[in-house]
């Protein structure tokens, strides 16, 4: 197919409409800015061919700003020996003309519309704008901008045109009647086998189904009948065994005798009712014996309590005669405390005054101390503050502003880096002359051997010879001489400012201010430590202490000695701390001396009334134990204990014959046989209405049975079996076979796949090369590249670069179209704006490719870059 003109009418930029005419076999370049319009052509190619001239869903065709536009496009192309001029015009007045060799033939409409599907392969949709998957060999061969990398979905929606291309080539069988031969065998398989795990479906599982539950109900009913034959034989055993026990009916005798313990029961419990009795009257005589016996007990214990209380009396006495002798002890140690308590109430008053004296001189003594240390302290204080004085004159000398400083600082180190980089940048001269031998740089005389730095241009004058102009040759020397002035301007500026000659001379102001604030700090302290609260309270301090010594040393004076009353020698002055010890002692042992005499006085009294306590109780009791009433009552109670006695073993030896007689007859034994013989009775009956229940259920089920004929229905059942099972190996040997064919020709389908994709295999390999050198593209069944092998390794297309994926992308296309050609298919191959990832080397060897697949098909590339496809060999149209 070749493309030779393209004519545009109100199509997006081209207002006044657009031409691109006298197009070439082979390869067009077609360059323009960004917006000259490539794109545009690009899409009113694919619109002519693959939009429908009625749909109105493609108003961006239109003018941008135009109402009422009629886009159109017009193309002239031959193909096979025939020549084309296609008419598309879209919304306003819609129309497709399809003209063929100059008029021989001509088509309008869908008509037309459905000749281009058919020749160049793709179709349209039913309604609305054409979709990537509509677009068939064209979407494959035409390149969109930015869509180059995209390979497999626009080789998918081509894959129909593809394998019938190849078909054509290989002789294959067509592939759609081997297509169609496949999916009919698949679809008629997928509707009795399950496609992953084998099972039976549909129909088959149906009758699979039916199968299980016919041979289902077939078991039931055989079960049924059996069940029957087996109620017909239990229903004569039943039918004999009731009869028999109707006959011998054992459950009368058990009845009879249950009866009879029964009897034996009522005369064992009629014996046990008469040694209740007894057991009654004993517990009556063991309580009157009880209470006999606990009164007698009380009349012991009321003589015992007497004997006792007679003794407790003769000791309270002797208790209250020896508490009031230790009443009388202790009342003549308290009188002896008390004189000891009063002797030391004097000494501790004499104590007192002689220690008031001794604390008088104490006092005038620690004055006088304290008095020398405040004048110490006033001395240092004024020479503390003498030396403040000489250091704030000082700090007020030192003083240095601490921001100028620090700019000083700044400016020396950028000086300092200025001169480095100075000396970096700068030329230097080093001379080395013979003696006697001089020359001049700017008027500097140089002997000997030394070097020179050259900030700037500068002349060198050699006598005899001439001179010389040397500038400089870095860049930055100019603005680092310049940089380096102003900072030695500012800096002279800033030592002015602080008063100093240098950054050392300020640094050292700096420190000798800091080190006298740290010494003016320390005075500070000093002064605090002798003045705390300043100079001022200090002198008040030393003349306050002065005034009360004086008052002290008075005092010392008006006290008179003569209280001194130990001066004779005949009673001593102690301390006053043992005076106050001494009297404390005297004070407790006094308080410890009246609280004995207190205790001693209160026992004694206590004493002293529990005897008379205990004596009138003595009395009470005596007087009771003579009565002569409670004698006699004594005397009665003895002879009712006697009687009691007896009464209690007579009932005992009663009780004990009787218990004897009932264990002999067993009365547990005679229990037990009555329940068993009545269980026995009970089960008997039961059992034989059991039987008579069970008759009645066989004889209606029977009956039911017969009734509903389940002979026959098992035999229906069975031939029903018989038919299912049939119709259950049809079904599994037809999904066997359609399995079979289906594997066949599965694998006469991969054979052909793989005889297909040789050719494509082959023109991708012959492309690739000219790329990657022993690459291999790997294709899949549907005919596309599956993944890129490198030696031993396969990357998968997405796992490659953008780039990379889009030059592959182009490569594959130019396969495509190779096949198609040789199918007698029409080629067309757009490229727009492709290759712009591709890095230098390789968009050289995708040149190569392009330029060889140019010999066979009609390139349309267009670029916004043509100085990267001058040498195609082939010119470059500009678009303006």
């Amino acid at each position: 197919m070749k493309l030779e003109r393209i004519t545009l009418e109100s199509f997006r930029r081209f207002r006044e409409g657009g031409e691109l005419s006298g197009l070439q076999d082979g390869l067009n370049i077609v360059a323009g800015p960004n917006e000259a319009g490539k794109s545009t052509y690009a899409t009113a190619i694919r619109a002519a061919f693959l939009e429908r001239y009625k749909t109105g869903t493609v108003t961006d065709f239109a003018p941008w700003g135009v109402s009422g536009a009629r886009p159109g496009v017009e193309l002239a192309f031959s193909h096979d020996g025939h020549d084309y001029v296609l008419r598309k015009y879209f919304l306003s007045r819609a129309r497709c003309e399809l003209t063929i060799d100059g008029g021989a033939q001509r088509l309008e409409g869908e008509e037309a519309e459905n000749a281009l599907a058919a020749l160049l392969g793709f179709e349209f949709p039913n309604r609305g704008q054409s979709k990537p998957e509509h677009a068939g060999v064209p979407g494959l061969l035409w390149i969109a901008q930015g869509q180059g990398q995209e390979l497999l979905e626009p080789a998918g929606h081509a894959a129909t045109h593809l394998r019938e291309a190849l078909t054509q080539l290989t002789g294959e069988l067509a592939a759609n009647d081997g297509d169609r031969l496949f999916d009919r065998v698949t679809a008629e398989r997928a509707e009795l086998l399950d496609a992953r795990s084998g099972k039976p479906k549909g129909a088959w599982r149906e009758a699979e189904e039916a199968y299980a539950q016919a041979e289902q109900r077939r078991a039931e009913l055989e079960q049924a009948k059996s069940q029957l034959d087996a109620d017909v034989d239990r229903l004569e055993r039943l039918r004999a065994e009731y009869v028999r026990a109707q006959r011998e009916a054992p459950w009368a005798d058990l009845e009879a005798r249950a009866a009879r313990a029964r009897e034996s029961l009522a005369g064992i419990a009629r014996e046990r009712e008469s040694l209740a009795g007894l057991r009654r009257e004993q517990d009556q005589a063991a309580g009157t014996l009880a209470l006999l016996r606990e009164q007698a007990a009380r009349e012991e214990r009321d003589a015992q309590a007497l004997a006792a209380l007679d003794g407790q009396v003769a000791e309270a006495r002797s208790a209250a005669g020896q508490a009031a002798e230790t009443a009388a002890r202790l009342r003549a140690a308290a009188q002896a405390q008390s004189a000891r308590l009063a002797q030391a109430r004097a000494q501790l008053a004499r104590a007192q005054a002689h220690a008031a004296r001794r604390d008088l001189d104490e006092q005038i003594a620690q004055h006088e101390r304290e008095g020398k240390r405040l004048d110490e302290a006033w001395t240092q204080a004024e020479r503390v503050t003498q030396q403040m004085q000489v250091l704030q004159a000082e700090r007020v000398r030192d003083e240095t502003d601490p921001a100028e400083l620090a700019r000083l600082r700044k400016l020396e180190q950028s000086l300092a880096s200025l001169r480095a980089q100075q000396q970096a940048v700068a030329t230097r001269i080093h001379h080395r002359l013979h003696p006697g031998i001089s020359v001049e740089l700017d008027g500097k005389p140089l002997t000997g051997e030394g070097d020179e730095l050259l900030a700037g241009a500068a002349e060198l004058r050699i006598p005899g010879v001439g001179l010389l102009r040397i500038e400089p040759g870095g860049k930055d020397l100019p603005a680092l001489v310049s940089d380096l002035a102003a900072c030695q301007a500012e800096r002279t500026a800033c030592l002015a400012r602080l008063g100093v000659a240098s950054l050392e001379e300020g640094e050292g102001r700096a420190r000798r201010h800091e080190r006298s604030g740290h010494d003016l700090e320390a005075l500070k302290r000093e002064l605090r430590i002798h003045a705390p609260q300043g100079l001022d309270a200090l002198r008040s301090s030393i003349e306050e202490h002065a005034v009360r010594r004086a008052r002290l040393v008075e005092r010392q004076a008006n006290l008179s000695v003569a209280q001194n009353v130990g001066e004779n020698g005949s009673n001593p002055v102690i301390s006053e701390s043992s005076a106050a010890q001494a009297l404390s002692e005297a004070e407790a042992a006094s308080r410890q001396a009246e609280a004995a005499l207190a205790t001693a006085q209160s026992n004694q009294e206590a004493r002293q009334a529990q005897a008379r306590l205990l004596q009138s109780q003595l009395d009470t009791l005596r007087a009771e134990a003579a009565d002569p009433v409670r004698q006699a009552q004594r005397d009665a109670r003895e002879a009712r204990l006697a009687d009691a006695q007896t009464i209690a073993d007579t009932l005992r030896l009663r009780i004990v014959q009787a218990d004897e007689a009932l264990a002999r007859q067993q009365p547990e034994l005679l229990e037990q046989d009555l329940k068993r013989y009545e269980r026995s009775a009970i089960l008997e009956r039961e059992a034989q209405q059991a039987r008579h229940t069970e008759l009645l259920q066989l004889q209606g089920k029977l009956e039911q049975a017969g009734a509903q004929g389940l002979g026959e229905r098992l035999a229906e059942t069975r031939a029903e079996v018989e038919r299912l099972s049939r119709r259950r190996a049809e079904f599994a040997r037809r999904a066997a076979a359609l399995d079979l064919l289906w594997r066949l020709l599965g694998e006469r389908r991969t054979a052909a796949t793989q005889r297909l994709l040789e050719p494509l295999a082959r023109r991708l390999g012959h492309y690739l090369n000219l790329l990657m050198p022993g690459a291999q593209l790997r294709l899949d069944d549907a005919l596309l590249p599956a993944g890129l092998r490198r030696g031993s390794e396969e990357d998968t297309l997405g796992a490659l670069s953008f780039g990379t994926r889009e030059q592959l992308g182009v490569l594959a296309r130019l396969a495509y179209a190779d096949l198609l050609r040789e199918a007698g298919r029409p080629t067309l191959l757009i490229l727009d704006d492709a290759l712009v990832h591709a890095d230098d080397s390789r968009r050289d060897l995708m040149k190569r490719a392009l330029f060889d697949a140019a010999s066979r098909h009609q390139i349309l590339l267009f670029t916004c870059h043509p100085q990267d496809w001058k040498d195609m060999g082939a010119p470059v149209r500009q678009l303006l």
